[in-house]
């Protein structure tokens, strides 16, 4: 699917996986948002996905400063979260509804995937937290969840869904509607021409395609 693409942002590989499911299902690029060049240029892209590791700090911020520099381009997108974690029933609605809120675009859905959480792959300072974590509560903290494919495979058949949509399909017709045709002034004398390419010769004076210069 060419008008849609995958983004993520992932420290532990959880949230990478989610994302190459739901890529795969709609055929599609997946982009890790690290990679700004690619995951940024969404000029031909209709419906956005972003997938994220829910309970990371890290991966949460640079979620937000990704959306932050594409803002004004979601605005006529689809855009559709997905959130990897442990626990989603309180705290990631919360967050969807923040997201959407700072960065608005045409529709907006949200998706969770159960996920895991693996101690050994913790940077330090996650593990400093942890740790406190647990000298304060008595609480030991080991290896917790596991990632749930098969919620990621249902969640990548509702997505190809919700794209196929006619409410979705309804983004591109608005969107070559409202855009503007190229015009092309003959240098010579004048005349206007409106298409992706000047013409091969003005109409009026006759001089050839290459004494226009776009407008």
């Amino acid at each position: 699917m060419k008008n849609a693409i995958v983004t993520y942002e992932t420290f532990h590989g959880s949230a990478k996986k989610v994302a190459q499911t739901i890529s795969d299902k709609l055929n599609c690029k997946c982009i890790n948002i690290d990679t700004p060049f690619e995951a940024e240029d969404l000029s031909e892209i209709d419906n956005v996905i972003l997938v994220f590791n829910f309970r990371g700090p890290y991966t949460a911020q640079l979620t937000k400063l990704y959306l932050s520099r594409v803002k004004e381009q979601l605005k006529t997108k689809n855009v559709i979260l997905v959130g990897e974690g442990l626990f989603s029933e309180k705290e990631f609605p919360i967050v969807a509804e923040e997201i959407y809120t700072s960065t608005p675009s045409r529709t907006f859905n949200k998706f969770f995937v159960k996920g895991q959480l693996r101690v050994e792959t913790l940077f330090p300072e996650e593990k400093a937290l942890l740790d406190k974590f647990s000298q304060l509560t008595g609480m030991e903290i080991k290896d917790m969840g596991e990632l749930d494919i098969n919620r990621a495979e249902e969640v990548a058949e509702e997505i190809e869904k919700l794209v196929n949509s006619e409410e979705f399909q309804v983004v591109k017709a608005a969107a070559d509607e409202n855009k503007e045709e190229t015009k092309w002034v003959c240098e010579v004398c004048g005349y206007i021409h409106k298409g992706d390419n000047p013409p091969e010769k003005c109409p009026l004076c006759g001089v050839p395609k290459d004494r226009f210069k776009k407008q």
